[in-house]
């Protein structure tokens, strides 16, 4: 969502002859995010995950490995879940959701030692608390992390102080996600349009 266009320029000038060499039949299809077709999303097993940053930087912030919050969306269909990176903070909370909390711990070595919650909302659906289980054992746990899965109203003192900065007041429900409906302006034709987008 926020990639500057140098990559794709990259890729057209220098990537793409390399890779039309290897293939004998190579279609380029060129997809931003939140917009990625069916066809695209079947590829990851819905075990698509989106962090925030670049990839390079350093993650630490003055010396520590950050608090990370993921929220577990999918919009539409099952096949377009998406595991998202928001804003670690209790108010990013939703019942009708599930998230996974990433809690480094500071250790002498680099090992990278901590805890990881998964969160259920009470009114989120079975079958996404079970996906999103899945993937905080797959993506997120070692032998070096605890992985605890926590029911919304039984979370430790710590999920909250030492996870997302304290307590504070968050949606109850996602009532809205029954009414939402997307539609795309263009004016690729020539003159405005705005057309629903029903996937």
């Amino acid at each position: 969502r926020r990639a500057g266009n140098m990559g794709w320029l990259t890729f057209t000038f220098g990537l793409e002859k390399k890779f039309k060499s290897l293939c004998a039949r190579l279609e380029v299809v060129r997809t931003h995010q939140q917009q990625e077709s069916a066809k695209f999303m079947a590829h990851f097993n819905r075990r698509f995950i989106i962090r925030d940053g670049k990839r390079k930087q350093d993650k630490k912030v003055n010396g520590k490995l950050p608090v990370e919050l993921f929220e577990l969306r999918s919009n539409g269909s099952a096949l377009c879940s998406r595991l998202v990176q928001v804003k670690p903070d209790a108010s990013q909370l939703n019942s009708a959701f599930c998230y996974i909390l990433n809690v480094p711990f500071e250790t002498d070595d680099d090992s990278e030692s901590g805890i990881v919650y998964v969160w259920l909302g009470n009114k989120s659906d079975p079958e996404e608390a079970r996906l999103v289980e899945q993937i905080a054992e797959e993506k997120f746990n070692s032998p070096w992390v605890s992985l605890q899965v926590l029911n919304e109203g039984s979370e430790p003192d710590n999920f909250f102080w030492v996870g997302l900065g304290g307590r504070k007041p968050y949606e109850k429900s996602a009532e809205f996600m029954n009414y939402t409906r997307l539609f795309r302006c263009s004016n690729e034709k020539g003159y405005f349009t705005v057309s629903e987008k029903c996937t």
